[in-house]
């Protein structure tokens, strides 16, 4: 059985369960439309600092954050286009957004629609008339998040996507990642280094930033303080694979993204949209 409910805690959320797998989802639209929660079988996936959550002048630490149209920061927040310089704050302008709820379903599976256009404020900062449907799904061990990013514009609109997932850990240590890839790259110290299963081990000692190019549509990790294997599936628009984490919070983002840090700057790797097009990705995550 499926079931959607909707309560208040300070912004309204919806409440998506499979209650035969004991899974569910937590989605606020007004800060982001961003999940707030996942589990499944009775167990919190996710990590979120609610005081984040609760204040709108701070950035939430916690749930899945979407970014678009940047992911990561540009230098001094700043970049250029058509010679015209832009500011934009890191991982975009959908994350502080206000999304609305187009449509809710619980008949196969329990889902949810949410829809974010563009603004006065947001072509302050991208200069491209959009909309983005991001459609949540849920059955059984599985999340999946279908996106559609609609160029509402007369010109090709340059974009990157990806999602900030903060994954529960206190044994950051015992994590294990499984990704087909021959190199990663550290942001911190400037480093390459060659990748093997054993080769990224965190701790929490210090931070961890690192990036790499996945050569699959998929990858995996282990978490051996919940005994969960976490599986990712994605359109292979998604190239890259980040790896954050810092001391003292429980928590390992690992990050789906289309393009490494400042593309809007750079311009490698941008995806980009023809006038009046849309480009529909996917990206799932299961826990076994």
């Amino acid at each position: 059985m499926f079931n959607i409910k909707e309560y208040v805690d300070k912004f309204k959320i919806y409440e998506l369960r499979d209650e035969k797998a004991d899974s569910w989802i937590k989605i606020c639209p007004e800060r982001g439309g961003i999940i707030t929660s996942f589990g499944v079988n009775g167990a919190e996936i996710l990590y979120l600092n609610k005081e984040t959550f609760y204040d709108t002048n701070k950035n939430i630490r916690g749930g899945n954050p979407i970014l678009f149209p940047l992911c990561g920061q540009l230098p001094d927040c700043k970049y250029t286009l058509n010679d015209k310089e832009y500011i934009m704050k890191n991982h975009g302008i959908a994350r502080t957004a206000l999304w609305k709820v187009v449509s809710k379903n619980n008949d196969e599976n329990a889902s949810i629609k949410l829809s974010f256009k563009s603004n006065k404020e947001t072509l302050k900062s991208y200069p491209f008339e959009f909309q983005l449907q991001f459609e949540y799904v849920l059955k059984g061990n599985k999340l999946t998040i279908n996106q559609q990013y609609i160029n509402n514009s007369n010109r090709i609109m340059p974009m990157s996507a990806g999602f900030h997932p903060y994954f529960y850990v206190k044994d950051k240590k015992g994590v294990r990642f499984n990704i087909d890839t021959d190199e990663y790259f550290n942001n911190l110290n400037l480093e390459t280094k060659k990748y093997s299963a054993d080769s990224i081990c965190l701790n929490d000692l210090k931070e961890f930033n690192l990036i790499c190019y996945n050569k699959q549509d998929n990858m995996s990790f282990y978490l051996k303080d919940l005994n969960r294997k976490i599986t990712f599936d994605y359109s292979n628009e998604f190239r890259y694979i980040v790896i954050w984490s810092t001391p003292g919070n429980d928590f390992v983002c690992v990050e789906p993204w289309t393009s490494k840090v400042g593309a809007l700057q750079s311009k490698e790797d941008l995806l980009e949209i023809n006038p009046r097009d849309k480009l529909e990705l996917s990206y799932s995550i299961m826990v076994e």
